[in-house]
């Protein structure tokens, strides 16, 4: 049997109806903020403050805790739909599993990296971060967590002696303590009024370091919790939370190894702004400063002007950039 076919007027109804129904759907678009992502659904917070569990649509694609977004009601109580995604004006993200980009927090305005005092601080991580913040041309700070583990003055100097470039390249240094509450003004004048996020190797206590500067944390991550459904959180997903002083801080996961976006050799010189006094001075216009002779980066390290960790840094994501794209970083 053949369809039946609609008459001009009958199409032209139609029509008008589906106008009607757009028109509809368009005026009762809401502003909203992603607070986390948890599958195939996000947390929003709407302008009123209320929670939803939302569906994206499938054009949006991945949705982060900082994105900003349109949503529409759904059928259910509680629940949207994300319509839209406002432009991004910030992105961090990690390499993933199989090569995948793994994104970590949208719209941030400052970077905190915190290096724990236990297990330990590594400088490389920390360049590593170092090397994402210029990449978004975001400010940052190093937060060394856990300062209640050092008992000596022998600690002290130890850890002066870890920090120095850091300090010489003019990188505010927050020394804080979540167990003994030392520090969090400080920290707190740090984050005051902007979106943040902190990032950090697995057990580096920012988790900690939140739930001391937001004493009813426990209320609202069951709150996340029970409009999730997944039952007690985890930070197995960035989650978004509202400082009290006004401001907000995003908790990423913690990652054995952070690893920033691969660049040329040029750009990545360009990230490690000790090394730009010495900066076109090597006898080759193409040094990489690894076994070219007359080399001004390398009589840098010998002379004590470059750190020899900032160095070894720079030797190590030189080689993993060359893995991952297959080639030498050139100059181009």
């Amino acid at each position: 049997m053949s369809k039946r076919k609609l008459s001009d007027q009958q199409t032209r109804r139609l029509n008008q109806k589906r106008h009607k129904s757009d028109a509809a759907s368009n005026t009762d678009l809401e502003p909203g903020l992603v607070i986390t992502n948890f599958g195939k659904r996000l947390l929003v917070e709407t302008e009123k403050g209320e929670i939803l569990s939302c569906a994206i649509r499938q054009h949006l694609g991945k949705l982060v805790a900082g994105d900003r977004v349109f949503w529409q009601a759904d059928i259910e109580p509680g629940t949207g739909i994300v319509s839209e995604n406002l432009q991004r004006h910030s992105l961090l993200s990690r390499p993933g599993f199989r090569g995948q980009t793994r994104m970590v927090a949208a719209n941030i305005d400052i970077i905190g990296i915190v290096a724990p005092i236990e297990p330990g601080i590594h400088p490389d991580m920390i360049d590593r971060y170092l090397v994402a913040a210029a990449q978004l041309k975001l400010p940052c700070a190093l937060i060394i967590n856990k300062t209640d583990l050092l008992t000596t003055d022998e600690d002290w100097e130890n850890l002066a002696e870890i920090l120095l470039p850091y300090d010489e390249l003019g990188i505010e240094i927050i020394p804080v303590s979540s167990q003994v509450e030392d520090g969090l003004e400080d920290l707190e004048d740090f984050l005051n009024n902007k979106t943040s996020v902190l990032v950090g190797p697995s057990g580096a206590g920012k988790s900690s370091l939140i739930n001391a500067l937001i004493p009813d944390l426990d209320i609202r991550t069951s709150q996340l919790s029970e409009a999730t459904g997944l039952g007690v959180h985890t930070t197995t997903n960035s989650i978004l939370y509202h400082l009290p002083k006004g401001g907000d801080i995003i908790d990423s996961p913690g990652v054995r190894q952070f690893s920033p976006a691969a660049c040329s050799l040029t750009e990545l010189e360009s990230f490690y702004s000790d090394f730009e006094p010495f900066l076109g001075q090597c006898k080759f216009h193409n040094c990489s400063h690894t076994i070219e002779p007359d080399c001004a980066i390398k009589h840098a390290v010998e002379q004590g002007d470059i750190a020899e960790s900032r160095y070894q840094s720079f030797q190590r994501l030189l080689t993993e950039f060359k893995t991952q794209t297959g080639n030498k970083p050139s100059n181009n």
